[in-house]
């Protein structure tokens, strides 16, 4: 099956964090894996022009999240649902490898099968899922690899909206009952 994923990366590209360390977002293909590319700025790397694992561990993070929302979408238009999925990150496991000299580039796989994902996701509304990151350096070397574990749940638009203007009042808008806005 052909798919062809959005450009906008899910909206990856417009977080201003990533804006603000100069993120690029990349498809060979328009059904391919994305790739997630840090620059080395002088502003961000050591003096010796390396970059930090941190660095690493960011792209790392960034692609993977990519990743689940690729691996879901691919048999979205059978999953046709008035709910939103809620992505929440369970637990990452980094392993630094090397020293990351110049620009950072990431090579992200669902770990699994996408297909039987979506079917438990459908059924019960919820399922964990785990993706594989290997982080690369400008001359190729893996500099570091990085798994995440994803909570993925279904849920009505208004009850997450609800959940985030509890949870984050100003993010959502709006302000508490009883708060007085600063």
């Amino acid at each position: 099956m052909s798919v062809t994923y959005p450009d906008d990366f899910y909206g990856f590209p417009q977080v201003p964090l990533h804006i603000h360390l100069g993120m690029r977002f990349l498809r060979e293909r328009p059904d391919g894996p994305a790739t997630v590319v840090l620059p080395a700025s002088p502003d961000f790397t050591y003096e010796d022009g390396t970059q930090s694992p941190a660095a690493v561990f960011t792209i790392g993070e960034v692609a993977a999240g990519i990743a689940v929302c690729d691996a879901l979408m691919l048999h979205a238009t059978e999953a046709e649902t008035a709910m939103m999925p809620l992505v929440l990150t369970r637990e990452t496991r980094f392993t630094p490898r090397a020293t990351a000299r110049g620009e950072l580039r990431s090579r992200t796989r669902f770990a699994g099968d996408s297909a039987a994902a979506v079917e438990k996701l459908k059924r019960s509304r919820k399922v964990r899922v785990e993706t594989e990151a290997e982080l690369y350096d400008e001359s190729g070397e893996l500099v570091g690899e990085l798994v995440v574990n994803f909570y993925v749940r279904l849920m009505q638009l208004d009850r997450l909206k609800a959940m985030a203007g509890a949870l984050t009042p100003r993010m959502a808008g709006e302000t508490q009952v009883g708060a007085s806005p600063s």
